[in-house]
């Protein structure tokens, strides 16, 4: 007969390759961000609001259920997710400003090095292990960052500016992850995607407001937005929220590494961006170290592995 642990076992294995699975699938529709971004023609602040409102609107039926059967949520638990939005729209903020600045793959590839920051933050506030496959996955990955990087400043050094917005959406997309690992565990996707995105959408009429640029969005830049809100962020950003509380705040954070690659390829397709050499051979390294870290961190964190202590 099994043993109810080891039926225990082999059901939370299933859930975090399902969980690992879903990652890839998210990774895939974050993907097409930057096509729809540059498609809506309009400013970074605008694009923001109307993406994270529309998104919110679609889940607010879901959230009001989740929000009226679940537990009531502490003063912690909503300070932290207030905090978790405006992190989240420093990220969008940040990096869809980038793309007005700099290359499309340049932008997306800077933007996604949060894994180092969320490698030792995770160890340090959630007591995540690493485990040295993932480590040596995420150096492989971060390897073809490098050297897309490199290709692309050889073209125009007057991108910097781009890039630097580039990475700080990085560092603020670092601390949305970490915060949405501690406090998912507690409080169902839907309620707590859609109050993200409610906070993420006031932040950027915020700024466009700062910015004097709140006006009546165009039919191109709606259907640009609805389409961010619907692919983008249900199907991308809110089942990353989902999966952090099967798997690793990392293997969230990794697995954003295979949105550059797949991003160049669109730009390719769509826009008619043609990547450089080293954007090609930076994807490759890339997409190869994101297999094996995202294989090493979906396993179970609690099984005894070799790890970085």
């Amino acid at each position: 007969m099994t043993s109810p642990l080891s039926t225990a076992d082999r059901a939370m294995r299933s859930l975090e390759r399902n969980a690992t699975t879903a990652l890839v699938g998210a990774t895939v529709a974050v993907s097409f961000s930057a096509i729809f971004i540059r498609l809506a023609d309009a400013t970074p602040a605008t694009v923001v609001w109307l993406r994270m409102a529309l998104a919110t609107v679609l889940l607010l039926p879901f959230a009001v259920t989740g929000f009226t059967r679940g537990p009531r949520l502490a003063r912690v638990q909503a300070a932290l997710m207030v905090l978790a939005g405006v992190l989240l729209g420093g990220h969008f903020l940040l990096w869809t400003a980038s793309l007005g600045l700099t290359s499309v793959a340049a932008s997306v590839l800077l933007v996604s090095v949060h894994p180092l920051l969320v490698a030792p933050a995770a160890r340090w506030m959630l007591g995540e292990r690493v485990p040295l496959f993932a480590v040596a996955g995420i150096a492989l990955a971060l390897a073809g960052t490098l050297v897309t990087c490199l290709g692309d400043l050889r073209i125009s050094s007057s991108a910097l500016a781009g890039d630097g917005l580039a990475l700080g959406g990085a560092v603020c997309l670092a601390g949305y992850l970490l915060i949405g690992r501690g406090v998912r565990g507690s409080i169902g996707v839907a309620p707590y995607s859609a109050a993200v995105y409610a906070v993420v959408a006031l932040t950027a009429v915020v700024t466009a407001a700062a910015q004097r640029g709140v006006s009546v969005p165009s039919g191109r830049t709606l259907l640009a937005c609805l389409a961010l809100a619907v692919v983008c962020t249900i199907g991308g950003h809110t089942v990353y929220n989902w999966a952090l509380k099967h798997v690793r705040a990392l293997a969230v954070s990794t697995s954003f590494l295979g949105e550059p690659p797949l991003a160049a390829l669109l730009a390719l397709a769509i826009l008619g961006d043609v990547p450089p050499l080293a954007t090609v051979l930076g994807g490759v390294l890339i997409l190869a170290g994101l297999a094996i870290s995202l294989r090493s961190l979906g396993s179970d964190p609690r099984a005894p592995e070799p790890a970085l202590e």
